[in-house]
């Protein structure tokens, strides 16, 4: 195959997983918002399950539209890639709440600044991050052609 393909496709893979990604923020950030505007709070323990909550509905819908479109063409949707996307939602939640936590945690603890202010500033750098992570690996390992670990996985 020619690099030139190569790039298009792997450019083309790239905007999807980018529109699906946009997507996937709309319900992380929606989620959030609408936990924030039921239930306003500057107790980070409470904005932090807030975000984990939106963050596994995200990852769902990513799940969703990813093995549907983005990747649909490598999706096999078997044990193997299951158990991986699985294992990439673990490292985007992990990834995503730590950065989340250690933005929020001092601001709302010694701070005035509006709690949605810095909740929402704080999934915006959290959600890129981890977005540009996750990409990486559902690319290279979850939906790559190539077999590692000899197969086993």
């Amino acid at each position: 195959m020619r690099k030139r393909d190569k790039f298009r496709r792997g450019s083309k893979r790239f905007s999807q997983f980018t529109l699906v990604g946009i997507l996937n923020a709309a319900v992380d950030f929606g989620v959030l918002n609408l936990f924030l505007w039921l239930a306003p709070t500057r107790d980070p323990w409470e904005l932090a399950l807030f975000n984990g909550i939106a963050l596994v509905l995200a990852n769902l819908n990513s799940y969703w539209w990813n093995t549907r479109w983005t990747f649909r063409s490598r999706a096999e949707n078997d044990l193997r890639q299951v158990v991986l996307f699985a294992l990439q939602v673990l490292v985007n939640i992990g990834v995503s709440s730590a950065i989340f936590w250690a933005l929020i945690h001092p601001l709302l603890t010694d701070t005035d600044i509006p709690a949605y202010l810095v909740g929402n500033v704080a999934k915006l750098i959290s959600v890129i991050v981890a977005s540009t992570i996750s990409f990486f690996i559902m690319r290279y390992l979850v939906f790559s052609r190539k077999r590692w670990f000899g197969g086993r996985l």
